[in-house]
This record gives C-alpha cells, sequence and structure tokens, in this order.
C-alpha cells in the first residue's frame, strides 16, 4: 500500500514539468565575451566583417607560428624589428555562429611586392561589410576564392564592446610587446 496522501500532485503532471520560458530563453542570463581570438576567417565559416570605422585599427602584430601565438606591438617596438612583425587593419568580424574574433586583414606594404593572397583577403573583408562570406585557399591560384552566402542570412549580433575593450580581450594576459625587454623579442633576437 502505497503511503502517498490520496490529493497529492502527480509529480509527472506536464505542467508541473514544465520549463518558464525566461529559462528557456537563457535564464535571463547574458553570455559573456572572455576571450577574443586574432585569425582569418575559420575555412569552413562564413562571417561578416564590422564596418564601422571605429571597430577597426591599423597595427603591428608579431607572430609565432610555431606556437599559434599573436602578439600586438606597439610602433616603437616594431620600428626596432620591422622584418618580424606585419602592419594589418584589424577588424571586429563574426561567424554565422555568432563567435566574434579580430580579423588581422592585410594591408599593402610599401617594403613587400602585394600579394594575390593579400589582395583577396581584402576584397573578402570588404565584401563581408554587407555580406556573409566565405574566403578559401586555392593553392592553384596562390589566392583565396571568396564565395557568398546565397541565401539571406540573418544579419550578425555583434559583440557590445569597444575597440579598446575588444584589444583588451584578444591582447591582455602577456600578449601586448611595449618595450624590446618583452621575453618574445628577446628570443627573437637571441638574448633569452
Amino acid at each position: 500500500m502505497s503511503s502517498k496522501p490520496q490529493n497529492a500532485p502527480n509529480p509527472f503532471d506536464p505542467a508541473s514539468l514544465r520549463m518558464p520560458e525566461a529559462l528557456v530563453a537563457g535564464g535571463g542570463a547574458q553570455k559573456q565575451l572572455i576571450v577574443l581570438n586574432v585569425q582569418k576567417p575559420p575555412r569552413q565559416a562564413f562571417v561578416r566583417v564590422n564596418p564601422d570605422l571605429a571597430l577597426r585599427n591599423r597595427m603591428a602584430l608579431l607572430e609565432l607560428k610555431d606556437e599559434r601565438e599573436t602578439y600586438a606591438v606597439t610602433p616603437s617596438v616594431g620600428a626596432a624589428i620591422p622584418g618580424e612583425v606585419k602592419v594589418v587593419d584589424l577588424r571586429l568580424a563574426v561567424t554565422q555562429q555568432g563567435v566574434p574574433f579580430l580579423w588581422p586583414v592585410p594591408i599593402p606594404s610599401a617594403d613587400r611586392a602585394d600579394t594575390a593572397w593579400s589582395i583577396t583577403q581584402r576584397a573578402a573583408a570588404e565584401r563581408a561589410e554587407n555580406a556573409w562570406v566565405r574566403m578559401i585557399a586555392n593553392m592553384h591560384a596562390q589566392s583565396y576564392d571568396v564565395y557568398e552566402a546565397q541565401s539571406a542570412a540573418a544579419e550578425p549580433v555583434w559583440p557590445d564592446k569597444t575597440l579598446q575593450e575588444l584589444l583588451e580581450l584578444a591582447f591582455g594576459n602577456g600578449r601586448l610587446i611595449e618595450d624590446l625587454n618583452h621575453d618574445v623579442i628577446q628570443r627573437l633576437l637571441g638574448r633569452a
């Protein structure tokens, strides 16, 4: 015989198990942007670029390919190691899945010939200001093939951050090189 009171509600009543809409939609919580990658667009992703000039910055980056690390470099440090850095137009971008990142779009350089890789990457970034774009390396052509999404995808959702806040997320924790005594510079100069 059951010890359950006769008028007790059934624990399997659908109404008692139904989640309130506020909890289904994330419980009123807001996703926080903690890190921000600096990278080219993922090969299999369509991306958009934020056209707002206040969210882009022409700056020098130092890329350690073996370690897969990218550092922001101040102009004075960049001038001291010109062969090690590249100047880029850092652009805020987002994938269709809502993942934001900073895209280091190469700019023409006075000391290097402009390549088809750089030209097509800049063209992709420009198109991505108004359309969802996918960029795929074409090794035979030595450039990127740029594809525009054919269906009308939703407009991107951008992080509610200033450029300074985005740079802090991307280059905080030792990823900003402000002087020649930085460990990375010392290694590049053969001193560490």
